[in-house]
């Protein structure tokens, strides 16, 4: 009967149908995306420094894609930035903004012109937005690109010159069929800046701040023989002390001296106090001494890349150095149900992670696009919105200092508790 049972959640909580982008093209003033299904919605967000647009889709893009674009479009990357959402980033040359979203026969089309300088850096500070797509049937008479004199490359698609007049629409590239991919969660519709959050136990929302590793457990050892494990208690309490000061959130910690926790134990210790959100610090090392940067994580059964999937399986090994038993404090059917309930808080986590990069990237170097996903045993608090944060590489000698120095601890420490604020009070 409860297998039953399990297997009839499961078929209610997949999605019908994940549409996938089979091409996507690029043009002056457009972009062009082809799918296999109607797309609902879609979001963007202004980031700058450098400039750049960014596109949210709930789509399937079955290869990341990283090619040259055409007038102040200098470069569109791609790829799935979470389970059911592809993400696109256009590399700007100058200031621009989307006029509007448009259905079309056989996907959409992004329409693109010049913003004011003021005008972009507003919609930096207004954070992720919903963009309406408009239907087949009402477009409205498409808006012409501006002329872009100074910048005459003809239009390119994935690195290849057309040799075609510019006012010829460019051709599709056929992308590779997507991989299996798991039941793809809803399209994210959380605001990047949320309103704020009611905190569940009533009162001021709560924060619960675990530092990674402790005790026996000392995580990775830096290029200098620091331990990870007092680097994420440095920053972690530096984090309650300014969030404490501050007063409009409350704080726990889930250690605050050197000890080691059982994940499960980390886990317990957030879902019993009821906690508003859940915020694991870490630093991470590698073979490569250049390796570099910070990123943040949100929990996925697949994981994002080949380097999420190795940090994931080396920080979920933590409990073996303790001699605790992973198989009974997380049997398989509680996993799936856990699956099934922790949908409602995957959306809040995403957003939350795109807050803490909007304040460390300004602060701290990061890797690549900032954030990843993968199966981190400590984020698998099912009613809680959970991150895990790697501050860096401590097996790279100028992250290692940076993170070993007081003055570069308390600079992550005032940008995780300033996203802290942001997320928990909508506070811009």
């Amino acid at each position: 009967m409860q297998r039953l049972l399990i297997i009839a959640l499961l078929a209610l909580a997949a999605p019908a149908h994940a549409v996938r982008i089979i091409a996507v093209a690029v043009a002056p003033g457009t972009i062009i995306i082809t799918t296999d299904a109607p797309l609902a919605n879609a979001h963007s967000l202004a980031l700058a420094g450098p400039d750049r647009l960014v596109v949210d889709l709930p789509a399937v893009l079955g290869t990341p894609l990283n090619t040259v674009g055409t007038g102040s479009v200098m470069a569109v990357r791609g790829a799935m930035f979470a389970p059911g959402t592809a993400r696109l980033v256009l590399d700007l040359a100058r200031p621009l903004e989307i006029t509007a979203i448009r259905a079309v026969a056989t996907g959409i089309e992004i329409a693109l012109r010049r913003a004011e300088p003021a005008a972009f850096a507003a919609a930096v500070r207004r954070g992720r937005v919903l963009q309406p797509i408009i239907p087949l049937l009402a477009l409205p008479t498409p808006v012409a690109p501006l002329p872009e004199p100074d910048f005459d490359l003809p239009p390119m698609l994935f690195g290849t010159t057309r040799s075609a007049p510019a006012v010829q629409p460019p051709a599709a590239v056929i992308l590779p069929p997507a991989p299996a991919q798991p039941p793809t969660l809803p399209s994210l519709d959380t605001p990047r800046r949320a309103p704020g959050v009611r905190a569940r136990s009533g009162g001021k929302p709560l924060v619960v701040i675990d530092a990674g590793h402790g005790g026996k457990d000392v995580g990775a050892i830096s290029v200098n023989g620091g331990y990870e494990k007092a680097v994420t208690l440095a920053i972690a309490q530096g984090t309650a002390r300014i969030l404490e000061r501050s007063g409009k959130v409350r704080v726990k910690l889930t250690r605050g001296d050197d000890r080691f926790i059982a994940l499960g134990g980390r886990v317990a210790i957030a879902r019993a106090a009821r906690a508003d959100l859940f915020v694991s610090i870490h630093a991470d090392s590698a073979p490569n001494a250049l390796a570099r940067g910070a990123s943040v994580y949100t929990l996925s059964a697949v994981a994002s890349d080949a380097v999420a999937e190795r940090l994931a399986a080396r920080e979920n090994k933590a409990d073996i150095i303790g001699g605790v038993n992973l198989g009974v404090e997380a049997p398989d059917v509680g996993d799936i149900m856990i699956d099934l309930s922790r949908r409602a808080t995957t959306n809040v986590s995403v957003a939350f992670a795109e807050v803490l990069q909007d304040e460390l990237s300004s602060r701290m170097p990061f890797r690549g696009e900032f954030h990843h996903f993968a199966g981190f045993y400590v984020l698998k608090a099912a009613d809680v919105p959970s991150v895990l944060l790697e501050t860096g590489y401590v097996s790279n000698s100028e992250d290692s200092d940076f993170l070993f120095s007081e003055g570069g601890r308390r600079t992550v420490a005032q940008g995780v508790a300033r996203a802290i604020e942001r997320h928990l009070l909508g506070d811009r």
